[in-house]
């Protein structure tokens, strides 16, 4: 099978984070690349520590214009 380029996932979901999903999913594939939504504030998710430096973060809510942007941004790193 083709590997998956990249996921989007919102940062806060029920039962695991989408930094707990990614870091499982970039076990299986170290070149996964992941955007991250959410509709808290990128500070106050960070004060939670549950974003890092160098992510690529797309605050809700986003026009499908930004998505596409922030997307296409995720696969040319």
């Amino acid at each position: 099978p083709r590997p998956i380029a990249a996921i989007v996932t919102d940062v806060i979901m029920p039962g695991q984070s989408g930094p707990a999903l990614a870091d499982a999913l970039r076990a299986e594939q170290p070149s996964l690349r992941v955007l991250f939504v959410s509709g808290y504030p990128r500070d106050r998710i960070g004060e939670q520590g549950l974003l890092g430096d160098g992510i690529v973060f797309l605050q809700k809510p986003f026009t499908p214009r930004h998505l596409v942007e922030r997307v296409r941004e995720v696969l040319d790193e």
